[in-house]
């Protein structure tokens, strides 16, 4: 498998955390980086070693020298600065949410598609090893039928230490920061969309800080979720079934899970996690890139837009609107 040269277009926070993580893979190297802001493109540039840096994206999309691009702009450029590179055939790996409504996730998957370039959303939870196991254990029917889900992703943080987080403009709050995480996470557990949904939130100034969730699947099947930028709960998921159930403690960023069975048996199973979690995610994406795949099985481009087409839906039912859904 031939190593993927990586780039990054915007090196914000999370590119830091991307940037760390390259380092402990054997099928990767970080070696570009662009931003509209010269001086922090040059700073990334520095504390990474990266030989390339770039003052605007449209330059890193022509360089021939990188296979691969991560997308960490803020969300409402994500569709823009991606497209970009796609039409240049390089690879993406775009921070979640992909896009900021439905209508632009579908429109960027079928720019992928069009350009015959892997796209995939950088949830990298789904890839943590623990995830697979789970969803294994669950086939199986360790638990029996599964039921219910809860999932909390909810801390609190300071405007100044995220201002963008407090933006309408720039779809801040916490449904499109953390709450992704819970939908997907909901939606790879019961493999399905639900049939309703509901939705309540805190919202000041255009801005969910604590929204809560209730999915229905049919079968009396459902997931209770929540996520919050102002308020701090434990990062926990429960998995509920006829036979049992399974709690993920830190379910997001998961090394271990317990199996409890209904007569009090427990098993509890321990997982590698990698320096901060993001290896298995750039794991996956060289994995696919090298083999020609177009996108991730793990998670495909229809899971993505199922997630945003949710998102939409629950903004719908909490009254949120960003500028961007006026004019798409």
């Amino acid at each position: 498998m031939s190593k993927i040269r990586w780039g990054v277009a915007g090196p914000g926070i999370i590119a830091h955390k991307f940037a760390e993580a390259i380092k402990n893979t054997d099928s990767a190297e970080l070696i570009a980086v662009a931003s509209t802001n010269a001086d922090r493109a040059r700073a990334f540039a520095d504390k990474f070693d990266i030989p390339n840096v770039f003052s605007c994206y449209d330059k890193l999309a022509s360089f021939e020298g990188v296979d691969a691009i991560y997308v960490s702009t803020a969300h409402p450029f994500h569709k823009d600065c991606a497209e970009t590179f796609l039409k240049a055939k390089k690879a993406v790996l775009c921070e979640k949410p992909l896009c900021v409504n439905e209508k632009q996730a579908k429109s960027l998957c079928k720019t992928a598609k069009e350009n015959d370039t892997f796209l995939m959303e950088a949830v990298w939870t789904l890839f943590l090893p623990y995830f697979s196991q789970l969803k294994e254990i669950i086939s199986q029917g360790e638990i029996g039928n599964v039921i219910s889900l809860d999932a909390d992703f909810c801390y609190s943080i300071e405007r100044e230490e995220d201002p963008k987080l407090f933006e309408n403009e720039l779809a801040g709050g916490s449904l499109l920061d953390v709450g992704v995480y819970t939908l997907h996470f909901a939606s790879k557990i019961f493999e399905d969309v639900p049939t309703d949904v509901k939705a309540i939130s805190d919202v000041e100034n255009g801005i969910d800080l604590h929204t809560r969730m209730l999915l229905s699947y049919g079968n009396k099947k459902s997931a209770s979720l929540s996520s919050a930028i102002k308020l701090e709960k434990p990062f926990d998921a429960f998995i509920y079934g006829t036979k049992g159930h399974i709690h993920i403690p830190n379910f997001y960023m998961a090394d271990e899970f317990t199996v409890v069975k209904n007569d009090g048996t427990k098993k509890t199973y321990l997982f590698p996690y990698g320096d901060n979690g993001f290896e298995f995610e750039i794991e996956e994406v060289c994995k696919c890139i090298n083999s020609n795949k177009l996108e991730s099985k793990t998670l495909p481009h229809q899971d993505t837009i199922n997630v945003a087409r949710l998102m939409d839906e629950i903004r719908r039912n909490i009254g949120l609107v960003y500028p961007f859904d006026r004019l798409d």
